[in-house]
């Protein structure tokens, strides 16, 4: 006899059937809404198991180290991580670089290499490229500056002779008479070129011939106003110091007093080109 269909069965539900819509979840409806809206969660298109995939690779990635980069110049909390990461100082002044020592100030660099997040091992190493250039550099202008002195000297003595220390001597002591506290920036400017030198000797021997009218504090076609001239008179004249009074009112005349004393050396030519000045000045003031 055919059993009863309406007798209540224990039937066991397929497996491969698809949950009814009562059993299924929805974890985006449990979600806030400022977190359900935000595209990095909708992209997921309300799929779970897509979502607990991203987050295990992220979660995969920061274990390996990984760090995510920055959105732009203004994420301070990602450029933070970054820093942290990389191993980038929190100031400018915590770069402990080594100098290998060279004395320069690298204070501007060390602004740099904070500004853009260079961490401290890579900035030693770019730090150690630019000292080994500036050496270059250096070693290059010293070798230079020699091959130009010889140069010099070969061309002068060639042209001068036996006078070539005579005319040198003359030259030093004309460009340190003109050029006062600035001796060394002319001398290390032009002081090896030949022209030059010949220039100073020149002017050298106008002066001790007081073509020049002593030429110190006057240059060749230059005339002062009387005033001007009279100043120029009573300014020397007051000064006890000056090549004027070299050998009466000052020993400017004694080269070893001199050394002594770090004063410049007046010659007995250059203290009669400069009695020669005074008198022209005197006769410019009238």
């Amino acid at each position: 006899m055919p059993e009863d269909l309406t007798t209540e069965q224990n039937v066991q539900p397929n497996q491969n059937q698809p949950e009814t819509e009562a059993n299924s979840y929805d974890f985006m409806a449990a979600l806030s809404p400022e977190i359900r809206d935000n595209p990095s969660i909708t992209k997921f298109g309300g799929n779970p198991d897509k979502l607990a995939q991203s987050y295990l690779n992220l979660e995969r990635l920061m274990g390996q180290g990984r760090v995510v980069i920055p959105k732009d110049e203004n994420d301070t909390a990602g450029w933070a991580a970054y820093d942290k990461a990389f191993g980038v100082p929190e100031t400018a002044d915590k770069y402990n670089l080594n100098m290998n020592g060279h004395n320069v100030n690298i204070d501007d660099f060390k602004a740099l290499m904070r500004e853009n997040h260079i961490s401290s091992p890579v900035a030693q190493k770019l730090l150690d490229a630019y000292l080994k250039d500036f050496d270059d550099l250096n070693d290059y202008l010293i070798k230079k500056a020699e091959q130009d002195m010889e140069t010099a000297q070969s061309e002068l003595k060639k042209d001068w002779g036996v006078k070539y220390m005579e005319n040198i001597k003359k030259a030093n002591a004309t460009l340190h008479k003109l050029a006062g506290d600035d001796f060394e920036y002319f001398n290390q400017k032009i002081g090896n070129d030949p022209k030059f030198i010949k220039l100073l000797t020149t002017i050298a021997e106008a002066m001790s011939e007081g073509s020049l009218g002593g030429f110190e504090g006057q240059v060749s076609g230059f005339n002062k106003t009387p005033a001007e001239a009279k100043a120029e008179f009573d300014k020397i004249l007051n000064d006890p110091n000056d090549a004027y009074w070299a050998g009466s009112r000052n020993r400017r005349d004694n080269a070893a007093w001199c050394r002594a004393n770090n004063a410049s050396f007046v010659s007995e030519e250059e203290r009669k080109a400069r009695v020669a000045y005074v008198n022209s000045l005197l006769q410019m003031a009238g």
